[in-house]
């Protein structure tokens, strides 16, 4: 998604996902945070936040 500045959707059913939304539960679960987040923290559109971190 970055690298070709592709939206969640679009990369989605590039990867042979039916479901843009079922492919973000499944990113979310494997990095932590949903893709668009992702996406924009990667940018420097947002921070970059650890979920496994602890306080």
């Amino acid at each position: 998604m970055l690298n070709e500045h592709r939206d969640v959707s679009s990369a989605a059913f590039k990867v042979g996902y039916e479901s843009p939304s079922q492919f973000s539960r499944e990113y979310s679960r494997l990095f932590g945070v949903p893709p668009k987040r992702d996406m924009a923290a990667l940018r420097g559109k947002a921070p970059v936040t650890d979920p496994r971190a602890s306080s």
